[in-house]
């Protein structure tokens, strides 16, 4: 009998706010130097050692746009498998104490009306997410 030794798949989870404000819901642009460059999506980020997901998404959210959010309601969670990893998204709707945001990962940001949402160029597991946002727009 022959052993293999095989790596444990990485599983990376990310929170991420789908934040709304004044009827729009705001995106974010992946900067050139990360994975997935210049795509799309809702800002957030990967989850720390003993952090909850709502833990890492107020941190996340303080370090890339310098704003708190409050917690809406939380979205299903989605996944992308890259084959050596796999990318967790857990998607939270949420509402911003402000819109003067500080950018420190985002090319850009835009606010969308939810309906412009699938114009621009997400990242895979980013689009789930709005599929299960009109989900959740359809029960309201």
């Amino acid at each position: 009998m022959i052993e293999v030794l095989v790596s444990e798949k990485l599983v990376v989870r990310v929170p991420c706010a789908v934040i709304e404000h004044d009827g729009k819901v705001l995106a974010g642009q992946r900067s050139a130097a990360l994975s997935f460059p210049l795509q799309w999506e809702f800002p957030g980020g990967k989850l720390e050692k003993n952090e909850t997901d709502e833990q890492a998404l107020f941190r996340e959210i303080m370090e890339e746009l310098n704003a708190e959010v409050e917690i809406i309601h939380k979205l299903p969670e989605t996944s992308k498998d890259q084959g050596w990893r796999e990318i967790v998204l857990v998607p939270f709707i949420c509402k911003v104490n402000t819109i003067d945001f500080v950018l420190t990962e985002h090319e850009q940001i835009l606010w969308l009306d939810p309906s412009d949402l699938p114009c621009l160029d997400w990242t895979e597991a980013d689009l789930n997410v709005i599929r299960y946002y009109y989900d959740y727009l359809a029960t309201k």
